[in-house]
């Protein structure tokens, strides 16, 4: 075990190393300069959650180095990978291919690497997450107060970080239920948890008011919702859509979008695979002020956005209720599709395919200009190949789990991989319809489940060797 840890740690230290050789600046997209305006003002809300971007500002406090962001990402990443390593080799003996399997999928795992020279949250939250679960694991065979404690401030901190944990609260009430607790205790816990999402929920809603100028929780979910209906009703004949009776305050929308559809021929428009055009794309229907520049960075520009994100999110549902058979053709069935094969994005491309960055990004880092080189060739290109990645992690987890439930899985299987497997399965169940539903699935988005995949899809097929 020890062994194993200090090889995480060199082989830790040996890809920072890599990554900054190859590329001596961060990647940046579109996220990476609101984070970096929400630490440069440390704001409260924006439009993403501003637990990443505080961060960035702690690690500001040291020093502006992308060097030591960078590297912090990796270390706390690869801290909570150990954590949820170790956990899954005490719910049950492991071979040693296992273990190496895992181990690799973990800390060896190309895609983290990549994805931790990016100025965004999906590393931080990931590292989030696997803590979040292994917590889960050991909730139910080792319940002290501490863990129940600690769990609850971790559950509060991914919620401060992306919207996507939102499902975890309901997770993670639902295990404690079944923990063996006392009722009193889970009923604090239970009431606890509530109380501290809520009261996170109740702040973030009042301070987008004060710098958005709206009262809402989260800007950014009814651009997404808008976004997701109008993929949708792209698809619709114009001589159907003409003859739409459309409600007073959204004539003005729909009318924008109506036009951009009839300009716009069908093979140029949006189509596989769903992303967020309608929300980024200065020539989007959707934006408040058509051709605006460097949006992500432009805070007049995202005041804006704030100002009609409600309206969006009511013209995304009219537009879902009114062509339901549409919206599941074009996006739901599309977007399950993509969470099976989740498009490579942003990984398969360094700094959006150009060589210059925002100034947010130049005077965070104290840079000298406002240019960005690598030194790398084409080994981005290997994430094209990731989406294959995880429909194989996906079958070998599913035709485990088969095996598993109707051969002689439960009877060899001790009663910590039982309960582990069942809150896995729970979890899988609740991510792939709130995924497919919230937003377009991409593969940063699924690191953590082909985590999730490797190491129980390996446990399951391993059961045959190492029982109780």
């Amino acid at each position: 075990m020890m062994r194993m840890r200090s090889l995480a740690g060199l082989t830790m230290v040996l890809q920072f190393i890599l990554i900054k050789y190859l590329y001596p600046f961060p990647n940046f997209m579109q996220d990476s300069y609101n984070y970096l305006r929400s630490a440069a003002t440390n704001i409260d809300a924006n439009l993403w959650p501003v637990g990443y971007a505080k961060l960035i500002r702690f690690a500001g406090f040291f020093s502006h180095s992308d060097h030591l962001l960078i590297f912090l990402q990796l270390f706390i990443y690869h801290c909570c990978g150990l954590f949820y390593f170790h956990t899954l080799l005490a719910l049950r003996p492991c071979s040693k291919w296992l273990q190496w399997t895992m181990f690799i999928f973990i800390f060896l795992n190309p895609a983290i690497l990549y994805l931790s020279n990016y100025v965004t949250s999906d590393v931080y939250f990931i590292g989030i997450s696997l803590v979040w679960m292994a917590q889960l694991f050991r909730l139910t065979y080792k319940p002290t107060l501490l863990l129940l404690s600690l769990h609850i401030v971790v559950l509060l901190l991914a919620f401060t970080v992306r919207y996507h944990a939102l499902i975890y609260p309901m997770i993670s009430m639902t295990v404690i239920v079944f923990c063996q607790y006392p009722n009193k205790i889970k009923i604090s816990a239970i009431v606890t948890t509530i109380l501290l999402v809520g009261a996170f929920i109740l702040y973030t809603t009042r301070q987008t008011e004060t710098h958005m100028g709206r009262r809402q929780f989260s800007v950014f979910s009814g651009w997404q919702m808008a976004n997701n209906a109008v993929y949708a009703y792209a698809h619709i004949p114009a001589d159907k859509r003409s003859k739409d009776p459309v409600p007073a305050q959204f004539k003005n929308i729909h009318s924008h979008v109506n036009h951009w559809l009839d300009s716009v021929p069908m093979p140029q428009r949006p189509h596989r695979p769903i992303m967020a055009f309608f929300i980024w794309d200065p020539g989007s229907p959707l934006q408040p002020e058509p051709g605006a520049q460097n949006i992500s960075d432009n805070a007049a520009h995202l005041h804006k956005m704030a100002q009609v994100a409600p309206l969006l999110n009511d013209y995304g549902k009219y537009l879902i209720a009114r062509y339901p058979v549409a919206y599941i053709q074009y996006y739901i069935w599309p977007n399950l599709l993509q969470y099976v094969l989740p498009p490579a994005e942003n990984l398969a491309v360094y700094n959006d395919g150009i060589d210059t960055i925002q100034n947010v990004a130049k005077e965070w880092f104290h840079y000298k200009d406002n240019h960005v080189y690598k030194r790398a060739g084409t080994e981005l290109q290997l994430f094209n190949f990731y989406p294959y990645l995880m429909l194989m992690l996906l079958l070998v987890f599913a035709i485990g789990w088969v095996r598993y439930l109707y051969q002689e899985g439960r009877a060899i299987a001790n009663e910590h991989f039982r309960y582990a497997l069942t809150i896995v399965t729970y979890y899988w169940f609740v991510n792939i319809g709130f995924s497919v539903l919230a937003s377009p699935v991409v593969l940063r988005y699924q690191l953590f489940n082909m985590i999730i995949g490797a190491t129980f899809g390996g446990m399951l097929w391993d059961m045959k060797v190492y029982g109780k």
